[in-house]
């Protein structure tokens, strides 16, 4: 390798690959898969797709909306209001979890919004996308592990970093 640090990238990348390996294997144990919306954008409504959609299914939900194959996708209130997720999590694209709570003051004026289950039963989330879900790195898999702790906190605990994540209670 011309770096020299062949034996360096092959721990890492072992070390990533039993991260991720331990979260699905772990979330398959779930005796429930919540739904969960991804939202990637406020103003057009987005959700996320790509990684961010195989992230949701390592962890053990069930993405509403949000294609492997393809990027981000505009949806309409109506689709996200009868969707009714069990758990939101708003992730800006390229935004920091400071940045991306001023977006809910666009969410909570949706007719309808405070009726959702997930805001109902304060299964709302803003995490800090510019970190752990929208820049391709290491970081994922530690987003993988926030989501399995949001989507399954009865199987996983303590994957959260200070600063990573709010959770929004009514």
């Amino acid at each position: 390798m011309a770096t020299g640090a062949g034996d360096v990238a092959e721990s890492l990348t072992s070390e990533l690959k039993r991260r991720i390996n331990y979260v699905e294997a772990t979330a398959s144990r779930g005796t429930h898969k919540p739904t969960v919306l991804q939202l990637e954008w406020v103003d057009p409504l987005m959700c996320g797709g790509h990684w961010v959609v195989e992230m949701v299914e390592l962890a053990g939900g069930i993405p509403i909306f949000g294609d492997k194959s393809m990027g981000s996708q505009v949806l309409s209130w109506e689709q996200v209001y009868q969707s009714d997720p069990d758990i939101i999590l708003v992730i800006p694209c390229g935004f920091t979890l400071e940045r991306s709570i001023k977006d809910l003051e666009v969410l909570c004026g949706y007719k309808g919004w405070n009726e959702l289950s997930a805001v109902k039963n304060n299964r709302l989330f803003v995490l800090d996308a510019a970190s752990y879900t929208s820049r391709l790195g290491p970081r994922l898999i530690t987003g993988l592990e926030i989501m399995a702790e949001i989507i399954h906190p009865e199987l996983f605990s303590g994957y959260i970093p200070d600063g990573a994540l709010k959770q929004i209670l009514n």
